[in-house]
C-alpha cells in the first residue's frame, strides 16, 4: 500500500484530498497542528463516507523541527498543503516565516525519506501580482516581489512556492504546484477557509454591486487536480493554474438570490458614482481602481498534462453560502 504525507490535514483543501487518497487505497499520514484536530478530522471524514483505518496522524509545528523527519517515513508522495491564510495588510513575518519555513521542513524530510514526488499547495496570489496591460494571466506568469502594492499573502506564496523549486531542483526531487484562484464549495469538517469566508461575507455586506469581476474554482475540482498531478509523472516540474471561469459579481449575486438569500446586494452602481464617491471614502478606492476589468486565465497545463475539466462552480457558490448561514455568518 503505497503511502502519502499531507500536511495540515484539518485544513479546507487537505481534507478534500485525504477523502479522496483514503477512497483511492492510499495509507495516509497526515499532520496537525494541536491533537484537538485529530478528533474534527476523523469525525468529519466518517460522517462523509469515508473508513479512516489507513489513516495516521502526526503532531507538527511549520516553526519546528520537531517530528517532521520521523512523519514522513517511507511516504512515497508529499502533499504539502499546510499555510497559513490571512488576507489584508498583516505583519509579514505571521505569514512569510511560517509558509517558508514550513516548506523548507516537508521539502527537507521529503527528500531525507528518499520521497518520490513533492506536490505544494500554492496559489493564484503567486501568479497574478505584477505589472500586465491585457490583464491575462497563465501558469508561467510570477507574482512581482518588487512590486510595493502586493500583500502579505501574495509575498509568502510567492516565496514559499519559489523556495520549493530552487530546492528540489538542487536534490533533483520531482516536483509540481498547484495554484489555484479563490476555492468555494462546502467544508467537510464545517469550518470554512479564511477567504472563502471574507469573499462572501464582504459580497453579502456590500450596499450594491460595483463592475468587477471574480476568478473561481470549486473545492472538490482542486483536490482532484492535486492528486491528478501526484499521480501523473508529466506534471513534474510544472505549475498548474486552476480556475473555472471568471464571473461578474453581478452574476455571483444573481446566483446567489435565486438561492433565497435576499439580503444579497441586487442593485449595479455605475462606475463613474463610485469613482465619484471613492474620493470622500478610502475604503472604496481599490475597488474604485479595479471597476470594470476582466481579467482572463489560461489553465493551459491543468488541462493539457493532466485533462483536468472543472465542473461547474454555480453551486459551490451557494454552497459556500448556505454554510456560512448555518454556522450564523450569513442571514438569509
Amino acid at each position: 500500500m503505497k503511502k502519502v504525507f499531507v500536511s495540515g490535514g484539518s485544513g479546507y483543501i487537505a481534507m478534500y484530498c485525504i477523502k479522496i487518497l483514503l477512497k483511492k487505497g492510499y495509507y495516509v499520514v497526515t499532520s496537525v497542528r494541536e491533537s484537538s484536530k485529530i478528533d474534527l478530522v476523523k469525525n468529519s471524514l466518517v460522517k462523509n463516507g469515508v473508513s479512516i483505518d489507513n489513516l495516521d496522524f502526526k503532531i507538527l509545528d511549520l516553526l519546528d523541527d520537531k517530528g517532521w523527519d520521523d512523519a514522513l517515513k517511507d511516504c512515497e508522495f508529499v502533499l504539502h498543503m499546510a499555510s497559513p491564510v490571512i488576507p489584508g495588510k498583516v505583519d509579514e513575518d505571521i505569514l512569510v516565516k511560517p509558509a517558508v519555513e514550513g516548506m523548507e521542513r516537508c521539502i527537507n524530510a521529503a527528500i531525507k525519506n528518499g520521497a518520490k514526488k513533492f506536490v505544494q499547495t500554492s496559489s493564484y496570489a503567486a501568479i497574478y501580482g505584477r505589472k500586465k496591460h491585457n490583464n491575462e494571466h497563465n501558469d508561467n506568469d510570477w507574482t512581482d516581489l518588487s512590486n510595493k502594492k502586493i500583500m502579505p499573502y501574495e509575498i509568502s506564496k510567492t516565496k514559499a512556492e519559489k523556495k520549493m523549486w530552487e530546492i528540489s531542483k538542487k536534490a533533483n526531487l520531482d516536483a509540481c504546484a498547484i495554484n489555484p484562484v479563490l476555492v468555494l464549495g462546502p467544508s467537510l469538517t464545517g469550518v470554512l477557509s479564511m477567504s472563502n469566508r471574507v469573499t462572501i461575507k464582504k459580497i453579502f455586506s456590500l450596499p450594491f454591486i460595483p463592475d468587477l469581476s471574480i476568478s473561481v474554482v470549486g473545492v472538490q475540482d482542486v483536490a482532484e487536480a492535486h492528486i491528478m498531478a501526484m499521480e501523473n509523472k508529466s506534471s513534474n516540474g510544472n505549475r498548474f493554474l486552476l480556475s473555472e471561469k471568471t464571473i461578474k459579481l453581478k452574476d455571483l449575486c444573481g446566483i446567489l438570490y435565486q438561492a433565497g438569500f435576499e439580503k444579497v446586494p441586487r442593485f449595479s452602481i455605475p462606475n463613474f458614482l463610485l469613482k465619484f464617491t471613492a474620493l470622500f471614502i478610502p475604503s472604496l478606492r481599490l475597488i474604485a481602481s479595479r471597476l470594470g476589468s476582466v481579467e482572463t486565465l489560461y489553465t493551459n497545463n491543468a488541462n493539457n498534462i493532466l485533462g483536468w475539466y472543472p465542473k461547474s462552480v454555480d453551486s459551490e457558490i451557494v454552497n459556500s453560502a448556505k454554510q456560512l448561514y448555518d454556522v450564523g455568518i450569513l442571514k438569509k
